[in-house]
């Protein structure tokens, strides 16, 4: 069983001006003893300078920074106002550091909500968003073609405020309400290996805005976000790119990975086409890698629960752009079923090129109906 991974969190909020112990570290204390333990590995300002009460204004504050930096988030319990907090969210936002605010006072400082992803009224609340906030940093985000990158979710906010800018509405309270949600809903949305398209992130943003518009405090204000953000996407397509004419294409080499050790049936990590132990399985790869247009094939998950008597695939279009998805059926250490995705270069041709795989396999009998 694969361990989960932690993140580090910095646990930022009043200190000095304390009326008591009790207001410094009971928060704090509470959260290292929760279920939150389990996922973070906390970081309290508290601990990084003993005694602090010794240590000089210059110290701590180069300690807090510093510490700030290098962790992966910021949790913030802004139960009364507090420079040295307010300084710390600034920070991080400014090292690209996921930050959540606990605002159990309704202080609601705009300025502070500007620079939070997102604001909620306790600390475990806060701890939890945080928690789809920082898993999401490791997704990718599969864009035209072979391009891929990692999910940006500053990118996203940015993109949200721009949307709010361009529909003259506030472009603070907008975006860090809906992109908790956002990210829940993307989280149930990834595809093999933990991928999402643009189109996900489309369809995701748009569903969420929708839903507020159902929201008596902001339908109106919703309903114009929406249709910035939709009219800023219908440009994007506009301008996209044709594809060439049949045949003009340049051939490129296609690969075939996986992105996790011991992710396929044969046991291994696969890193290139060569690293599949099974001469069968290697040549039903290298006839579905023939047609023009295919830039990289990515194995995904696997299983036991059908098999053939021997190696063969089928394919079939994706219900995002862009991929062919595909199951392989072979005899490994680990499974009979191989699932693979087909990148394709240009999505208009993508049909044609599902139909010139099921040919080629059909030729050599390595084609299964599913």
């Amino acid at each position: 069983m694969q361990k989960q991974q932690k993140f580090s969190v910095y646990l930022a909020g009043p200190i000095s001006g304390c009326s008591n112990d009790e207001q410094v570290h009971q928060w704090r204390n509470d959260l290292k003893k929760s279920e939150y333990n389990r996922r973070f590995d906390f970081i309290d300002p508290t601990e990084l300078l003993l005694p602090r009460s010794e240590a000089t204004a210059h110290q701590i504050v180069e300690k807090d920074l510093s510490a700030i930096k290098e962790a992966d988030g910021l949790l913030v319990n802004m139960w009364r106002e507090s420079i040295g907090s307010a300084i710390g969210i600034v920070h991080a936002h400014k090292e690209g550091r996921s930050v959540v605010v606990a605002d159990p006072n309704n202080l609601s400082k705009g300025i502070l909500e500007f620079y939070a992803d997102a604001v909620t009224n306790t600390p475990a609340k806060a701890a939890n968003m945080l928690w789809g906030l920082l898993k999401a940093e490791a997704w990718e985000v599969i864009k035209r073609g072979p391009q891929r990158e990692p999910f940006k979710r500053r990118k996203l906010v940015d993109s949200l405020r721009a949307a709010c800018r361009s529909a003259k509405c506030d472009d603070i309270i907008v975006p860090r309400l809906v992109l908790p949600e956002i990210i829940e809903r993307l989280k149930n949305t990834r595809r093999m290996g933990g991928s999402l398209t643009t189109s996900d992130i489309n369809n995701v943003v748009v569903e969420v805005l929708g839903g507020l518009k159902t929201d008596p405090g902001y339908a109106e204000t919703a309903e114009d976000i929406l249709a910035e953000w939709k009219n800023t996407g219908r440009d994007k397509r506009e301008n996209a790119p044709e594809p060439p004419k049949p045949g003009s294409e340049a051939k490129v080499k296609v690969d075939v990975t996986s992105s996790k050790s011991h992710a396929t049936i044969w046991g291994k990590a696969i890193k290139r086409l060569g690293d599949i132990p099974s001469q069968d399985a290697r040549r039903v790869f290298q006839i579905i890698s023939t047609p023009l247009g295919i830039t990289r094939i990515d194995l995904g998950q696997f299983s036991s629960k059908d098999s053939r008597r021997t190696c063969g695939a089928f394919v079939k279009s994706s219900k995002a752009p862009f991929l062919i998805d595909g199951k392989l059926y072979d005899k490994g250490k680990k499974g009979t079923v191989q699932t693979f995705q087909v990148h394709v270069q240009y999505d208009k041709r993508r049909k044609q090129v599902e139909n010139e795989i099921k040919t080629l396999l059909e030729n050599e009998n390595r084609w299964f109906d599913e």
